[in-house]
Order: structure tokens, then sequence, then C-alpha cells
């Protein structure tokens, strides 16, 4: 008796997640060189200044192993997961959605003087996920449901607690920026918007 192979949903594409490759990659070149963090981190002054770019970069620098490393767990298969079922709007996701994250710090939160993090963009990335499995009408779009659910209460939570629950900072003086998170949630459900009108 053999048994039947496993047939994946038509949606599923099959292809590798370079966008996600690269995102991650990118990453963890930026954390082994301090020159490119310096050149890369959002800093409003400079932002100001001129330096326009760390809106978008700012996104892939990190302050400690820990950030970077929470921050990967979330990102890779949320991402690689998206880019599966939705790949055109999963990589024009990781190009449009750093800059939607970086203009909002900008606007929003004029108190922030520097930031760096892939939080925003996971954060994202797992809503994006999200509605597309609920979109296919699969069974499981409970368990999808719960999951926007619990994240919105992360960022709640954050919010109100002034710091991140699980990754840690090697200064002590730097706090958590959960409006990155809503900003990344909204790039993500902005993208679902614009597919919807066309």
């Amino acid at each position: 008796m053999t048994a039947s192979p496993k047939v994946l949903p038509a949606y599923w594409t099959n292809r590798f997640p370079w966008g996600t490759a690269l995102a991650a990659g990118l990453a963890l070149l930026v954390f082994t060189s301090r020159s490119l963090e310096a050149r890369m981190v959002f800093e409003r002054t400079r932002i100001l200044q001129g330096e326009v770019w760390r809106l978008w970069t700012g996104n892939w620098v990190h302050f400690s192993p820990s950030h970077l490393l929470w921050n990967l767990a979330v990102l890779i298969p949320a991402g690689a997961w998206a880019e599966q079922l939705a790949p055109d709007r999963t990589r024009r996701f990781f190009l449009f959605a750093p800059f939607i994250i970086g203009g909002t710090l900008l606007l929003v939160d004029p108190s922030l003087a520097r930031y760096g993090g892939l939080s925003g963009l996971a954060a994202g990335l797992l809503v994006l996920l999200a509605l597309e499995q609920i979109s296919h009408g699969l069974p499981d779009r409970w368990f999808w449901w719960a999951v926007l659910a619990l994240l919105g209460l992360k960022v709640a939570v954050e919010f109100s607690a002034g710091r991140t629950l699980l990754a840690r900072f090697s200064d002590p003086a730097l706090h958590p920026a959960p409006l990155a998170h809503v900003a990344g949630i909204f790039a993500a459900m902005l993208g679902r918007f614009r597919r919807r009108r066309i």
C-alpha cells in the first residue's frame, strides 16, 4: 500500500522565498557591521537633514542579539509562508512597508530620536499572512483570527507597559516603539485594500 502524495493548495507557489531571505540576510549583515549600522539607523536629526534613506534602512538595524533573533523568529517563517501564498504582494510589502513604518515614526512620534528593528515588518507580515489565509475560507480561519487578536493584545500591552514582551536590549536606555508595529500592520492592510480595489 502506497501513500498518496500530499497535494498542496492551488494558491501555494512552491517557490524560493527570496524576498524573505534577502530581508533576513540584510539584517544579519548590518548586525555584524558597526559602520553599516551607523549609516543605516533611523536618526531623526539626520533624516531631517536630508538622509531620507534612513526611513527605510533603519528597519534593518538591531540593538542586541535578542532584538535581532526575536524579530527574525517571526519574520522568517511568516515572510516565507506569505511569499508562498502571495509572492508579489509580499515582496511589494518588503519594498514599501519600511518607508511607511519610518515615515509614521517620523511624523507621529516627534520624541523618537533613534529607531531600529524589523518588528514592524514582522508584525505586518504576520497580518498579511493571516489575512491571506482567512481570505481562502479554509476551516482553520478561527486560528488566524486568534493570531490577529493575540498580535493586537501584544501591541496594546507594549504600549501600556512601555517595554517589549520578548526582546531585550543591551542598552537599558532603549525603549520599544510599538507604533512601528501599528505602522507595519497598517501597511499590510493597505496592501490588501489596494488589491480589493483593483
